[in-house]
């Protein structure tokens, strides 16, 4: 199926704050290493959202006529707009929708759910700092630093507001949040029939649950966000009072005594009852058609397809809500809000590219060039949206180390190698503001409190931008009230736009990341309410130390006074810049000097904001860094203009000591780009670093530039460092994957029992820029999302290089397959790179395919691609000179999904027996209902059902009397393949059957089973022709009752084998009678002398007459044991050597006795042992289940087929068959990875 469940989702990212990163050198703590799971999965990865699938379709008509879309009918949001509900899925009957007349719009009612991506406490010294004077702890601290001068700019405002009304800003505006979350009886209180947030520092909230067109005033949520983390990340940016005014029960202490940009607005919330699309246009338009109608409207919500590796989309990308949207901004003049999506967060380990983890979002001049989330959200080519009048906000680093370290400058558009490194802002001609989005902190509720109960986060994402701007446009319309002027939504828009401040493009990019202006509201109001003089009203302190995150956590909560540089014992503090601000009123609109002063060393930047490292601040007052005790630096801060001081103040700052030495080391030098095929020289410095024992110096693979904040991570050069500092080249080669983005950064301590890592710096290796990248490849009809099968292979791929400089034909990429493990659909790793995929770590490119030209359409037949099927692909086409080489950069992708043939009523498929158009499946609808039915594997299609009820179990089909044995319950029932009905049914009284193969030669099944009573092993052979058994025979030989619990047997000779199904992660058995032969001819039992007792599967080559048993052999769990297949020799019943295959456990095995191969089955690919880690580690971000293929005639692996996905559970050890072979085709059958369809593959 076309795996279209998208997420609508809060557009948050919390930021980690401890050091709890694998690999990491910890900052607080002892360094802390760990690496890999046995599935890969760095610790502390978050986990994705709960994905609840669609189950109804919205749809638009064109009005002229009623279409018929049965009884499950409901209207809704819109005219001629209508909620059809269905029982299977809704992605196919989306489709089946579109294809009625009079319908013009039909897509799946995705979920909403909360985006956070897993926020941690603040550090408690940054809660408990020294505060003098009586304002907010999270202003005079700069917790808030997003507050200040280099951030939003709020407090000048705040001061020019006061002194010319007395109001606090945002008075007499009234602010509704849409979003999603528990309103529950312990996340609100209820007073007076009205349901309330009731959170410290902020005033009484009230709630409302949308239904349909209205609101209930007492209405709860469940089952969304019981933390509310989006909730209050919204409120804690606006709403916090000033400190003397706040509640008396509800007075902000420390960390809780936050300050709102627009502390003088009403409030609102609006969350809806059914957590959709449909739900959340029900939720707008109730919130804008609230009495009294709200002047700004918040959103933080996007489309969440990062949950599979994809970048977040844009809420308007959404027709419906798009439209919605412009109603509430045009028809109602509602300043409305959005933000502009998160990007690639980590709920995959996805890769990065240059472009930083975002897919543009541009302006769309008409209704036919806008793009369609139900054809994009699985691709990378831009979205197109028209604009609707509401401000699409992006996201800006509040204060960056990683972009370019040392710089006087900490704003940037936020990407993935920059800021807080967990998200990536949206970017575009459509976004049209920014405010920062990283470190600010929020509330949550803990798991056990009540509705007061808080805990403060450092949070995140575009969800704190777009409230911030919200806000903001509040305190515009009412300093544009006081100023006599009335203002309609684009005209606040605009006001923000025209005052805001250029926002840079981190360097590494390989195109322009546009974000927008971030928002000034002291120019803002200024603009509107001009002041006579330029004054400073304040001066800010924010010290920037690392908590965590390789430098991507951080906390800017400072003694305005004096700066820390132990920083709890850290030593951090020494090496994170100080940012000296002023909050300025009554400055010219021109472009202006702000000057800090140190001794007569000048600092200057074009913001009122000086960055500057402790170091800096030292030297220039003539101190030395190292000192034992306290010192003391007078500033100047100076706005000038040209050669004239418009306004100055003064301060001392008291610098504590520090012995010179921190925990982590920062990032080395590197260049940000680096050319294709050159060599690049970085500088590093590792003087007072701690804890440094046999230094490295590493560069990462294409597209993981960072242990925690890219994972998974491998080092593919390293080289040591003998000295403490000095310069490395790094040859080429090491870039070994071509254009794309990279990381280098330093192994602290390579002797430790995992490598500690310090800080990494991005690099871009420059193929090329954004102009120069192939267009996007479509199908069919400009698809960029196509699923075709084995009925209907065929599709037309269109391509177009003629963009590309040197361009004179071009190559079709296949990415690696996916689903991954890890659930990610997208597995491009050298993202807008310069080359097939092929990075020597991650799974390379399935294949490519040249094409005729620089442009064209090409017919392709998808079972000739050489791809295998129940599989996914990204495609993309890369430019090719005339030699054959790439030029310029590979396209963005589009998605192409292979199935074999899916369940025509969405049920699972559990079992199967692949036999040519008499093939059999057993599906399962999750509800206690199984079919038994017929299934063609050539062209995918199912047939009709030979039995409905439970319980059943495929033993194998007999191809020549068109007959299937099935384990029903006591039973062995024969069904009639073509005739579709039970032939006859073979009691199995006094048994449980426990499994069984059919041999085909002698028409017949033969049934392992354990005795009711004292559960002996028995085999019993059933007649298929007439459905009868024979004479159960006793097969424990010198063994205990049960025994066994493999079985198999030889067409050729119509012996039967059982065996003992040892195995776990510790196992070293052996013994006599493992393994026995039965005659069921003759009724003989020959058991062996000795035989292997970690087996979990066993099959026999019938060619050698020889049994393989698959054994996995492990002394701990700590330690990888190895997987060996063990021959027996089907006539004398001895071992011999056995043939390893991989040190990782294996799941089981088929034996292709016509070629000696066997085919061993492996939930991953192979993993790096190492002790601790059980199973071993993975570092392959493409991972997919595999199968292994082995001669057995040398013991060599001689293939491997990967694109499973066996972590279902449905493939693995017992007597069942997982993997089944056809020898005469060499084509083999697994359960698909999505479990609607049996997957084929060849070997």
């Amino acid at each position: 199926m076309l795996r279209g469940l998208v997420l609508v989702t809060a557009a948050a990212s919390a930021l980690a704050l401890t050091a709890a990163g694998p690999s990491a050198a910890a900052t607080a703590a002892p360094p802390t290493q760990s690496g890999t799971s046995p599935l890969g999965d760095l610790v502390g990865r978050p986990a994705a959202p709960p994905e609840p699938k669609a189950d109804s379709v919205l749809v638009v008509t064109d009005g002229a006529a009623a279409p018929k879309f049965g009884a499950q009918v409901t209207r809704t949001t819109g005219q001629d707009t209508y909620l059809v509900h269905v029982d299977g899925d809704a992605e196919q009957a989306a489709q089946q929708l579109r294809k009625q007349p009079g319908v013009r719009f039909a897509e799946p009612n995705r979920a909403v759910s909360g985006m956070t991506a897993g926020s941690a406490p603040l550090p408690n010294w940054a809660g408990h700092l020294p505060v003098k004077g009586p304002d907010n702890y999270g202003v005079t601290s700069s917790l808030q630093s997003f507050l200040n001068a280099n951030g939003v700019d709020a407090l000048g405002a705040y001061d020019t507001i006061g002194a010319r009304s007395g109001q606090l800003p945002g008075a007499g505006q009234i602010i509704t949040n849409v979003s999603v979350g528990d309103l529950t009886d312990k996340t609100t209180v209820v007073k007076d029939g009205q349901r309330y947030l009731d959170i410290p520092s902020m005033p009484l909230i009230p709630t409302y649950v949308s239904t349909g067109s209205s609101v209930d005033p007492l209405g709860t949520t469940t089952g969304e966000d019981p933390s509310l983390g989006e909730v209050l990340l919204d409120f804690a940016v606006m709403a916090p009072l000033p400190h003397d005014k706040q509640r008396p029960e509800a007075t902000g202490s420390g960390a809780t005594d936050l300050l709102g940009i627009a502390p003088g607005a009403q409030y609102r919330l609006v969350v809806p009852q059914q957590a959709s699309s449909d739900g959340i246009a029900e939720a707008l338009l109730a919130a804008a058609r609230q009495n009294p109608r709200p002047n700004v409207i918040t959103a933080s919500l996007g489309f969440g397809v990062d949950t599979v590796g994809f970048a977040g989309r844009y809420l308007e990308d959404n027709p419906i809500l798009q439209s919605v949207v412009s109603t509430i901004v045009r028809d109602y003049h509602i300043v409305v809000t959005i933000s502009s999506n998160d990007g690639t967060r980590l709920y995959t380990p996805a890769a990065v590219g240059p472009d930083g983890g975002s897919v543009p979002t541009d302006l769309a001049r008409k209704a036919s060039e806008s793009t369609d989330l139900d054809d994009d959200a699985y691709s990378t080519t831009p979205s197109k949206v028209l604009d609707s009048g509401a401000i699409a906000v992006g996201s800006t680093t509040l204060d960056d180390t990683l972009a370019q370290p040392g710089s006087a400058n900490g704003t940037f558009a936020t990407t993935r190698f920059n800021g807080g490194t967990l998200y990536s802002s949206g970017f575009g001609e459509r976004v049209d503001v920014s405010a920062p989005g990283d470190g600010i902190p929020a509330f949550e509720h803990p798991n056990n409190g009540g509705p007061q109960s808080v805990t403060t986060v450092l949070n995140g994402g575009t969800s704190a931008s777009a409230p911030m701007v919200a806000a903001a446009s509040a305190v515009v319309l009412q300093a544009a009230k006081l100023a006599g002027k009335h203002l309609d939504p684009a005209d606040v828009r605009r006001l923000l736009q025209k005052t805001g401040r250029p926002v840079a493009t981190p360097p590494q990019a390989d195109r322009p990341i546009d974000v927008g202006n971030q928002i000034d509201i002291t120019a803002a109001v200024n603009s509107l309410l001009p002041q006579g003089k330029t004054t400073i009203q304040r001066i800010s302190v924010a010290h920037r130390v690392t908590t965590g995150n390789l430098g991507g956590d951080f906390t800017e909560a400072t003694d305005p006074d004096r700066i820390d540089l132990q920083t709890d014992g850290t030593g951090e503090g020494l090496v994170g810049p100080i940012t000296i601000g002023a909050d300025v009123t009554g400055a010219p609109n021109r472009k202006l000097d702000y000057v800090l002063s140190v001794n007569g060393k000048q600092f200057h930047a074009d913001r009122p904001a000086v960055r500057i490292t402790p170091t800096q601040l030292l030297q220039a007052a003539g101190l030395p860094v190292v000192a034992t005790a306290d010192r003391t630096v007078d500033l100047t801060f100076e706005v000038r203009d040209g050669h004239k001081v418009l306004a100055s103040a003064k301060k001392t700052l008291t610098v504590g000591p520090t012995d010179g030495t921190f925990a982590e080391a920062t990032a080395p030098i590197v260049p940000a780009t680096v050319k294709l095929g050159a060599p690049v020289t970085v500088h590093y410095d590792l003087t007072g670093v701690r804890t440094v024992k046999s230094p490295q110096l590493v560069v990462s693979t294409v597209g993981h530039w960072n242990p925690l904040s890219a994972p998974i991570f491998s080092a593919a050069y390293t080289v040591a460092l003998t000295g403490t500092s000095g310069d490395v080249t790094i040859p080429a080669s090491a870039f070994d994957d071509g254009g794309g983005l990279y990381g280098i950064g330093f192994v602290q301590d390579s002797t430790a029992f995992k490598p500690v890592y310090g800080e990494f710096a991005p690099i871009r290796v420059d193929g090329g820029t954004a102009d120069h990248r192939a267009s996007t490849p479509t199908f069919n009809t400009g698809l960029h999302q196509l699923a075709v099968n084995r009925a209907a292979p065929t599709f037309t791929l269109n391509y177009d290089v003629r963009n590309i400089p040197g361009a004179t034909g071009a190559e079709l990429e296949f990415s690696s397959p996916a689903p991954t493990l890890f659930n990610a659909l997208n597995t491009v790793t050298n993202a807008n790179g310069t080359q097939p995929d092929n990075d020597g770590v991650d799974g390379s490119s399935a294949g490519t395919r040249k094409l005729p030209g620089r442009n064209g359409s090409v017919q392709l037949d998808a079972t000739k691609l050489g791809l295998g099927f129940s599989d996914s692909y990204d495609v993309r086409v890369i430019a090719l000179n005339r030699d054959g080489r790439p030029v310029g950069q590979a396209s963005p992708t589009s998605f192409l999904e292979l199935d074999d043939g899916l369940t025509p009523d969405n049920t699972a498929v559990v079992d199967f027996a692949a036999n040519g158009p008499d093939s059999v499946v057993v599906t399962d609808d999750g509800k206690g209902h199984q079919a038994v039915r017929r299934y063609d594997p050539s062209t995918g299609k199912y047939g009709v059902n030979l039995a409905t009820g439970n319980g059943f179990r495929i033993v194998g089909v007999d191809p020549s009397t068109h007959r299937v044995a099935v384990l029903h319950g006591a039973a062995v029932e024969v069904y009639d393949v073509p005739a579709g009905k039970l032939a006859a049914t073979a009691p199995l009284t006094g048994y449980t059957p426990i499994g069984g193969r059919v041999d085909t030669t002698r028409h017949r099944a033969a049934i392992l089973l354990h005795h009711n009573g004292d559960n002996a092993d028995a085999v019993v052979a059933v007649d298929l022709g007439t459905g009868t058994a024979g004479q159960p025979i006793a097969a424990d030989k010198n063994v205990a009752a049960g025994t066994y619990f493999l079985i198999d047997l030889n067409q050729r000779t119509g012996q039967v084998f059982v065996a003992k199904a040892g195995g776990g992660l510790i196992c070293f058995a052996g013994g006599a009678g493992l393994v026995a032969r039965v005659d069921l001819d003759t009724a003989a039992v020959t058991a062996a002398d000795r035989a292997d007792g970690c087996a979990g599967a066993m099959a026999v080559d019938e060619g050698t007459n020889t049994v393989y048993q698959l054994s996995y052999r492990s002394f701990s769990v700590n330690i990888n044991g190895t997987t060996n297949l063990i021959p027996v020799a089907g006539d004398t019943l001895q071992p011999g050597a056995g043939v390893a295959v991989r040190q990782q456990p294996s799941l089981t095995v088929a034996v292709d006795g016509a070629h000696h191969l066997a085919l061993v089955a492996f939930e991953t690919p192979p993993a790096v042992p190492q002790f601790g880690a059980v199973g071993g580690l993975i570092f392959d971000n493409n991972a997919t289940s595999q199968v292994v293929v082995v001669d057995l005639a040398t013991g060599k692996a001689v293939g491997t087929v990967r694109g499973m996905d066996f972590s279902t559970g449905l493939v693995g050890a017992g007597p069942g068959r997982g993997v089944q072979i056809d020898p005469a085709t060499r084509t083999g059958w697994t359960f698909a990875g999505d479990a609607h369809q049996v997957q084929q593959f060849s070997y």
